[in-house]
């Protein structure tokens, strides 16, 4: 594909990002102080849109220096993780919001975010997402109306792990500061690096994308964003379908080949013999 095209279909996808930040702003405005999560979206869609535009204008002003167009890759990331917590905040949200038409428009407008990140990663010609496993009960939020039996897959140094959806607050990208708490909208939150304190190898390709998923293992409050008992864990690359739907989740004793073995409060056997472990973030804070 011409660079003249993908800079033209570049402006295409930052109207499009533009158009989904106001409807997610229209849904947050629905559901009153529930729909902080969904304004946090729509605040940070917008934003990427603006990028998005910025970066097309630049490109055709100065001209693409490469085929691939590299520079959207960034673009294409962000909009993914996005998408995985537009898909948490459906699942957060879901048990105190009455009516079902807002978790429904949410539904498809985080589909229609994951696409469009899908769409810029295929622009880039690369894949911006690793899959470590893939498990057959992988389905959209609307399959179910039950948060729990919602799961969010990650690594962590190549380890592939799993956490409940309503235990995750959101997913985000960033460095900390100092490497020992994170800043997150005036809050401090204990990093839970282990990476450090299990000498595993990070395999993210860009540590200025490093993700954190911020935890809270008792269930996120939906209400009061509070650092009380809140986790910040840095993981690696993940894919956009991390969210899967299961209710199966029958427990296997954990294996004794990996770091979190003596960590593990329950693990599943995956496809091709693999292992996805519910880490026990306590005993790991404690041991740190």
């Amino acid at each position: 594909m011409k660079n003249e095209k993908k800079l033209w279909l570049c402006g295409q996808y930052a109207q499009k990002a533009w158009t989904l930040s106001l409807c997610f702003a229209q849904e947050a405005g629905r559901i009153g102080h529930f729909g902080h999560g969904y304004a946090v979206l729509a605040d940070e869609t917008r934003i990427l849109a603006n990028k998005l535009f910025e970066y097309t204008g630049k490109a055709k002003f100065d001209g693409a220096d490469s085929g691939e167009l590299k520079g959207i890759v960034d673009f294409a990331f962000h909009l993914g993780l996005l998408s995985v917590n537009a898909a948490v905040e459906i699942l957060r949200v879901n048990s105190v919001v009455t009516d079902l038409s807002v978790n429904k428009s949410m539904a498809v407008l985080a589909d229609d975010l994951r696409n469009l990140a899908l769409d810029i990663s295929a622009l880039a010609d690369t894949r911006v997402w690793q899959q470590n496993a893939v498990l057959t009960e992988a389905a959209a939020p609307l399959k179910s109306t039950y948060a729990a039996d919602f799961f969010f897959r990650f690594s962590i140094g190549g380890v592939p792990l799993v956490e409940n959806v309503a235990n995750i607050s959101e997913v985000i990208s960033g460095l900390p500061e100092g490497g020992d708490t994170f800043k997150l909208r005036s809050k401090t939150i204990p990093v839970i690096n282990c990476y450090r304190n299990f000498g595993l190898t990070p395999i993210a390709s860009n540590e200025n994308n490093r993700i954190h998923m911020i935890i809270q293992p008792d269930g996120a409050d939906i209400e009061n964003f509070s650092s009380n008992d809140m986790y910040a864990v840095p993981i690696d690359d993940l894919d956009i379908n991390t969210i899967f739907h299961s209710k199966i989740g029958y427990p296997v004793p954990p294996k004794g080949n990996h770091a979190f073995a003596d960590y593990a409060r329950e693990c599943w056997d995956a496809i091709g013999g693999g292992q996805f472990v519910f880490v026990d973030w306590r005993k790991v804070r404690e041991s740190a």
